[in-house]
């Protein structure tokens, strides 16, 4: 009795290196550039939109908690310049003072009428000084002319001048988070905390509809890019490839469009997040700039940003290493 014969023995396959399929997946991305980029510029857009949100809240955040500390009226951060302060109004009384008298006196019949180059004095005109500083000891053409007689008040007032221009300065510091906090309530930004939790919600849910876009385009680029390569597919597998050569060279594919795609995304998203933030609130963006919590944002964004897109080729890749040769040699694409 004549027993079937048995099947041949499955011959030792080769697995190709890692670095053979990342070569092939790299000119398969320059062969289909077009789909490349389609691809790429998807994980662009989500991850710019997803990184300006992050980079954005980190910096508002930052702003709103300084404001909020620094506005005390014993915070220690201030001690000094409430110091310096203290210091300098008596000191610029004291000079206006001084001013007056001497102005005064120089005033008085018979009236002079010549009056001092005050531009090649202090630097600008009096009424300039004026708008500048909100007020002169005294009226700019009064002070004109008594410089012009008695040049005793000429380093008075220069020293007035300079000591009036610190203090306010030390008082626009001190006044720095009241006029950060009047800022932020003229953007619209939530201050108070049932506010800022509906804020949070709200962003969470829209960041989540942005990646839930950006999944369904990149899944449905991959398919695309599935059903186009069917015959190469086939091909492949005739030759002798591996399921999970397959597999690995899509995956590997994702990754390159991934990392290029979520780069790109995260400068762009910085320098608009940075863009708009300097606009609305000026220096202030620079003063509390978060570095710690932007770099744990912008890791945040790279890790989801390739996680994204190798999620969105696992089922392309997997449909693909399924295929039969013969019906992937019989599609007509």
């Amino acid at each position: 009795m004549s027993t079937a014969p048995h099947p041949p023995a499955v011959q030792r396959q080769i697995a190709l290196p890692m670095g053979k399929a990342v070569e092939i997946a790299w000119k398969n991305i320059l062969m289909r550039l077009s789909r490349s980029l389609l691809v790429t510029s998807g994980i662009v857009l989500a991850l710019a939109f997803l990184t300006s949100i992050n980079v954005s809240k980190s910096m508002v955040d930052s702003m709103r908690d300084w404001a909020a500390t620094a506005s005390m009226p014993d915070a220690p951060e201030f001690a000094g310049l409430r110091a310096e302060r203290d210091k300098l109004e008596p000191a610029i009384e004291k000079l206006e003072t001084d001013i007056r008298t001497h102005t005064h006196q120089a005033l008085l019949p018979p009236k002079p009428k010549d009056k001092i180059d005050a531009e090649k004095e202090f630097g600008k005109d009096l009424p300039t000084l004026q708008k500048e500083i909100g007020t002169l000891p005294g009226t700019a053409d009064d002070l004109a002319v008594a410089m012009a007689k008695d040049s005793s008040i000429v380093p008075l007032f220069k020293s007035w001048l300079e000591q009036t221009r610190s203090l306010l300065a030390v008082r626009a510091q001190i006044s720095a988070p009241q006029s950060l906090q009047q800022l932020m309530k003229e953007s619209g930004v939530p201050t108070t905390a049932s506010e800022i939790e509906n804020n949070r919600i709200q962003t969470r849910w829209l960041l989540g509809l942005a990646l839930l876009v950006a999944f369904v385009g990149i899944l449905n680029a991959m398919l695309m890019s599935v059903t186009e390569r069917f015959r190469e597919i086939g091909t492949m597998k005739c030759l002798g490839a591996l399921d999970s050569f397959i597999i690995k060279l899509f995956l590997i594919e994702s990754l390159f469009q991934g990392i290029v795609g979520t780069l790109i995304g995260i400068v762009v998203g910085v320098l608009l997040s940075l863009a708009s933030t300097i606009s609305n609130y000026g220096h202030f963006a620079w003063m509390n700039l978060p570095v710690g919590q932007i770099g744990i944002a912008l890791l945040i964004c790279l890790v989801v940003g390739v996680t994204l897109t190798v999620a969105g080729a696992l089922y392309p890749a997997w449909q693909a290493a399924r295929m039969q040769p013969i019906e992937a040699m019989r599609t007509d694409t």
